[in-house]
């Protein structure tokens, strides 16, 4: 019975559903086999949704969340950070549905933690971006199309580009990714304010942070997560970190 749970450890990652309000998933290198998938508590199309996560990394290309597997022949749903020659202070954020994609110039601080939600509407094609509570201009992205998520979500990777399978080693993630929700709603922007404040009360109904089932491949570890907290009463609005 031992060998047999070594051997599904082994074979299929570490699996775990906990409240990680305290943690972070910490991505140690670039690398093609380590990521993180998530077991949605919804399984039906979505047909409208937000996702928020809080990354902490460089401005380099990077992958955050998708829908895909590593042999889609689609890219169904990737959120990806794109670099430019000024990515330290510049880095367009790309998002894809159904291989049609957006992109949005974001202007980041570095060594900062960085939220971003997503909200699109299936109805209307009507997508967002909002980074630290600031929104992008709205865009129009694949009205009427719906997400499946029969794979799971995983965190860190994409898949490749054109017609080729596996991941892609040169967008994998690389540095911490915490507070990760999904909702099959369009939130306002008064709750994607609270998301953004870390309000305890709202939670995803498709993936929540602290109710996590997740399963780890590769070298992802849970590291004790930085606390910071919005202070927007200050003249800068600006995060304060503590170890908690």
């Amino acid at each position: 019975m031992e060998i047999q749970i070594f051997c599904l450890l082994l074979c299929y990652g570490s699996m775990a559903q906990e409240d990680m309000d305290r943690s972070v998933f910490l991505f140690p290198m670039q690398s093609a086999a380590d990521y993180v998938v998530l077991t949605p508590m919804v399984t039906e199309p979505l047909r409208k949704l937000t996702v928020c996560l809080r990354s902490y990394t460089e401005g380099r290309r990077y992958a955050f969340f998708t829908t895909d597997t590593p042999n889609s022949q689609i890219h169904n749903f990737v959120f990806f950070q794109m670099p430019t020659s000024n990515c330290i202070s510049n880095c367009p954020s790309y998002i894809y549905l159904n291989n049609a994609h957006a992109s949005f110039n974001v202007k980041t601080d570095t060594l900062e933690w960085i939220h971003r939600c997503v909200t699109w509407d299936s109805d209307t094609g009507v997508l967002q971006l909002w980074v630290n509570g600031k929104v992008s201009p709205r865009t129009v992205l694949k009205k009427g199309f719906s997400i499946d998520l029969p794979n799971g979500i995983t965190l860190g990777q994409m898949r490749r580009a054109s017609y080729e399978t596996g991941w892609d080693y040169q967008t994998s993630f690389h540095g911490e990714i915490s507070d990760v929700h999904m909702w099959n709603e369009v939130l306002s922007p008064e709750t994607i304010r609270q998301v953004l404040l870390n309000n305890r009360d709202i939670n995803g109904n498709v993936i929540s942070w602290r109710s996590l089932k997740y399963t780890i491949k590769g070298d992802v570890t849970v590291q004790p997560k930085l606390q910071c907290r919005y202070d927007s009463e200050s003249a800068s609005s600006h995060y304060q970190c503590s170890m908690d």
